[in-house]
């Protein structure tokens, strides 16, 4: 974690650090492998009517339909609410902000773009980071809505050419590039 010189933003990615890296994101690693740990026994298999080949808590969790694919739905939803936040306490403390906002407006990236950093002379499209939290936040908006289920708007507002109806595969690897993109707009803010 790099150290920043403007406290507020310190402290944001403090938070952004601590909690959605190192927790929410590591809880995508750890529960699967916890999970796997947790052998059932003969009595408990019979008293919840566990079938025989399910040995423990990571097989159960498959057999019963589901997977592991919301702990990482979890932490793009956590990345973008910390940006949401920054975006909002920063512009709030050090920005002109008679704009009219909605109570969603910080999610709106692009109205923030054009109404807030354009006119301070920061085209934040012109950076390749500002990208991918866009699409992070497409993301997130499917993760919410449509359980990670890729619609026609999210290949719309991406551009990603992707299969309508699949559910968006989120690796390990998409999701360090949007938390480098997070870092890199901590950078950027803290030039300011």
């Amino acid at each position: 974690m790099r150290k920043l010189n403007n406290p507020i933003l310190n402290t944001l990615n403090a938070t952004f650090n601590n909690v959605t890296k190192n927790a929410v994101f590591y809880s995508t690693a750890i529960i699967p492998q916890d999970h796997r740990s947790r052998i059932f026994n003969d009595d408990v298999k019979k008293t919840f009517n566990i079938p025989e080949q399910v040995n423990n808590w990571y097989e159960y969790t498959i057999y019963l339909g589901s997977d592991y694919s919301r702990l990482r739905m979890l932490t793009i939803i956590s990345a973008c609410s910390d940006i949401e936040f920054l975006l909002k306490t920063f512009i709030e403390k050090y920005f002109d902000t008679s704009i009219s906002k909605s109570k969603n407006y910080y999610q709106k990236l692009d109205l923030v773009n054009k109404e807030i950093f354009i006119p301070n002379g920061i085209d934040l499209d012109s950076y390749e980071f500002f990208k991918k939290i866009k699409i992070a936040f497409q993301l997130r908006h499917i993760c919410i809505h449509n359980m990670g289920f890729i619609d026609e708007t999210f290949i719309k507002n991406t551009g990603l050419s992707l299969t309508l109806d699949q559910q968006f595969e989120i690796s390990d690897a998409f999701i360090n590039e949007i938390f480098d993109a997070i870092e890199e707009l901590f950078g950027l803010l803290d030039t300011l």
